[in-house]
């Protein structure tokens, strides 16, 4: 039996190993977490208990963002007739609850309230900034797509998204079927910033 040759590793070869290792730890960790998160977290229709936890998460954006052209927080009084209004319309808001605590939301509203704009919709997502990064936002919006297609009156959705900051968003919806459309410079101005508008949409039901 010839026995087995054993050596000791060059600093190249140890180097290449412990960058696989680095590696594929870095992968297992990202693998976990998206795993662990989308096993506890449910996508459902909002619920009216869930606007205080929901409207924390909107002016948290509107105080400490630029993604949000807003400039002074929402009370609950405006908050309410945003979310009535769109219910009355028979839109999708949504939101992403995690033991009982709501940690991102989206829903579509009126592009403009022109008649002739009635079939084309703006969604708008927005995540817990604690949860950030974890891909919510994404699975967010291809609910919202999916419960869309299921109302015939729902033919395009267009994203208004800042320049500020803007990749992850871009991303998002580009995952998720929306075209670059184009950019109007200098439409909006928060904490004495100028901010682009970015516009990308996606057609549903093209045939019709």
């Amino acid at each position: 039996v010839t026995p087995a040759v054993s050596r000791q590793c060059s600093t190249a070869e140890l180097r290449t190993l412990n960058k696989y290792k680095i590696n594929i730890l870095k992968y297992l960790k990202i693998y976990k977490n998206c795993f662990v998160l989308k096993n506890v977290f449910k996508i459902r229709s909002i619920k009216r208990e869930d606007i205080d936890q929901v409207l924390k998460i909107y002016n948290f954006y509107i105080n400490n963002g630029f993604g949000n052209f807003e400039e002074e927080a929402l009370s609950l009084k405006h908050f309410l007739i945003l979310y009535e209004d769109i219910l009355k319309m028979n839109l999708p808001f949504l939101v992403a609850e995690q033991n009982q605590k709501i940690i991102g939301f989206t829903y579509l509203n009126w592009f403009r309230k022109k008649s002739g704009y009635r079939f084309a919709f703006e969604n708008s997502i927005y995540v817990d900034n604690n949860f950030s990064g974890k891909g919510i936002g994404s699975e967010l919006l291809q609910t919202l797509l999916t419960e869309s297609e299921k109302n015939s009156k729902i033919k395009t959705i267009i994203a208004v998204i800042s320049s500020y900051n803007s990749n992850a968003s871009i991303q998002i919806h580009k995952k998720n079927g929306f075209s670059m459309i184009g950019t109007l410079k200098k439409v909006g101005i928060k904490k004495e910033k100028w901010l682009d508008a970015i516009y990308m949409q996606k057609i549903l039901n093209e045939k019709n």
